[in-house]
């Protein structure tokens, strides 16, 4: 179906406030993390797996009005790793479970139905494409790994599980990296790699995003263009330490990475905020 939508992107990256902002635009689902581990032990295997879950969500939102994601409270919340944290120590914990999400809007049956995975989907893309419109959201390499390291997650520890079925010499090769933003650095750049895939129009920039309120997403569903939420760039978190900051900028301006397609070093050597 024409309307179903996948939504990917390196961990950390927007994905999640995407999907948070698409639930507002008319005529729109989009599930959070809905899949899980066991449906990809293989790309043949997780294709499959896809296809059976968009029909099976597509059903359960026509018949009861609801549908698995990851959610919190029962909604999909704009960032599962929150700034403020009860115990205000340690990494960040993610605050969602996967559950039964109720969307309280009218739905015509050609409604567009978006699922967000990030490594899963990314390392998907060349056999996604085919079947589906798929879209990309990337943010500032040093944001994006500045963020991995604030967060308790296998990305943290430089590497991702879901490689492990899906491209177990690419997850073996991380593992042999010694140092760990070096191995972070070479993740990312195979995360953008997998981008290629992609046309231009279909890579949007967390930071574009943000200075747009949301309008931007209109690429993948048109009535976003009536978003007008005030947001604010995360790429200068406080919650960044200034000397990872700096060891980060390092290792990415010496690695010749597929990110440089998409950012100019400048956006490296000096974070930009949104300018609202």
């Amino acid at each position: 179906m024409n309307n179903d939508i996948i939504v990917t992107g390196p961990p950390r990256s927007g994905t999640t406030l995407t999907c948070f902002l698409l639930n507002k635009v008319e005529d729109t689902i989009a599930l959070n993390e809905p899949m899980n581990l066991k449906m990809f032990p293989s790309k043949n295997e997780g294709i499959k797996q896809t296809q059976q879950f968009f029909k099976e969500m597509r059903a359960s939102l026509t018949q009861d009005k609801t549908a698995i994601a990851r959610q919190v409270a029962g909604r999909i919340p704009d960032n599962i790793f929150p700034i403020h944290q009860s115990d205000n120590s340690g990494p960040r914990k993610n605050i969602a479970t996967k559950g039964r999400v109720r969307f309280d809007k009218e739905l015509t049956s050609n409604f567009k139905l978006i699922l967000k995975h990030n490594a899963h989907f990314t390392f998907l893309l060349d056999k996604l494409t085919p079947h589906y419109k798929c879209y990309a959201i990337i943010r500032n390499p040093v944001s994006t790994i500045a963020s991995w390291n604030s967060i308790d997650a296998p990305v943290s520890r430089g590497n991702l599980n879901v490689l492990k079925s899906l491209d177990q010499d690419l997850y073996n090769d991380i593992e042999l990296i010694p140092d760990l933003i070096d191995r972070q650095v070479f993740l990312l750049h195979k995360l953008f790699e997998c981008y290629k895939n992609l046309s231009t129009a279909n890579i949007i920039r967390y930071e574009d995003v943000v200075e747009s309120g949301g309008k931007c997403l209109s690429v993948i569903s048109d009535n976003a263009n009536r978003l007008e939420d005030k947001l604010t760039s995360k790429n200068k978190n406080k919650l960044y330490d200034e000397r990872l900051i700096a060891q980060i900028r390092e290792k990415l301006l010496s690695f010749d990475g597929a990110f440089w397609q998409y950012y100019d070093k400048r956006d490296v050597i000096e974070l930009p905020t949104n300018k609202n």
